[in-house]
C-alpha cells in the first residue's frame, strides 16, 4: 500500500452544483433515502437510541436527519466546509456540534467520548491510507464497548483516484478493513454486502462493516 491519499480529490464535494437533491439523488438504488434508512440502517442502529453518535462526512445531512432523531447527541465532522454549512442549514440545533476536519483525523473529538461512529456513502471514495487513519481515530474516540458502522467500497484493482473508477469507488476490501479494525484493538461483528440495483452508470457491491471496541 503506497503513501498516496486522495484528500484533495474529495474536496470536489465542496461544489454545490454536484448536489442536485441534497444527496438524496444517491439513494435511488434504494428507491428513497427513507427506504435506505428503514431497510438497511435502522435495524442495526436502533440500539443506539438515546446515545452519543458521531457521523463522519454527512454530506448535506441526508442520513443525519434520521440520526438526529435517534441520538441523544449527534456530532458531525466533514472535510468540506459547504457540507457542514448545508447540514447546519438543514438541521440547525438538532445537531449538537459541527466540525470541519482535515479529512484524516478527528482531533476536535475527545477520546473515549462517543458511543457510535457512523458513516455512509463517504468511505467508499476514500483511499486505503485515509481509511486506516480514520479507523485509528475511531478507536480513540469510542467509549469502551462503543461501536463503529462504516459503509465502504469493495473494489480491487482500480485507479488511485476514486473518480477514475466506476461509481467513484476507491480500492478497498472487507479483509483489509478488518485488519485495520483489529490492529486498533477492535473486533469485527459483521461485514454485510450491499448489492446496488443498476441506476444510471452505477451498479456494484459495497460493504457495511460493523465493529466494536472492547
Amino acid at each position: 500500500m503506497n503513501e498516496f491519499n486522495n484528500i484533495d480529490e474529495q474536496r470536489i464535494w465542496n461544489k454545490l452544483n454536484l448536489w442536485t437533491d441534497g444527496g438524496h439523488e444517491w439513494s435511488k438504488s434504494f428507491g428513497t433515502t427513507e427506504n435506505l434508512w428503514n431497510n438497511y440502517l435502522f435495524e442495526p442502529l436502533k440500539k443506539f437510541r438515546g446515545k452519543k453518535i458521531l457521523e463522519i462526512a454527512p454530506g448535506h445531512g441526508r442520513i443525519s436527519q434520521f440520526l438526529s432523531i435517534l441520538a441523544d447527541e449527534l456530532i458531525v465532522v466533514d472535510l468540506n466546509e459547504t457540507c457542514i454549512e448545508q447540514t447546519k442549514k438543514k438541521l440547525g440545533n438538532h445537531i449538537k456540534e459541527y466540525h470541519v476536519n482535515d479529512g484524516l483525523s478527528l482531533s476536535s473529538i475527545p477520546s473515549s467520548s462517543v458511543d457510535l461512529v457512523f458513516s455512509f456513502d463517504s468511505f467508499v471514495h476514500m483511499h486505503q491510507n485515509v481509511i486506516k487513519s480514520y479507523v485509528k481515530e475511531i478507536s480513540r474516540v469510542l467509549v469502551s464497548g462503543g461501536h463503529g458502522f462504516i459503509h465502504h467500497s469493495c473494489l480491487q484493482g482500480g485507479q488511485d483516484l476514486s473518480f477514475q473508477n466506476l461509481g467513484g469507488r476507491a480500492n478497498m476490501n472487507p479483509e483489509l478493513f478488518k485488519s485495520f479494525v483489529i490492529e486498533n484493538n477492535m473486533n469485527i461483528i459483521s461485514q454485510n454486502t450491499i448489492q446496488f440495483e443498476p441506476v444510471g452508470f452505477w451498479s456494484g457491491i459495497d460493504i457495511l462493516s460493523y465493529f466494536s471496541k472492547s
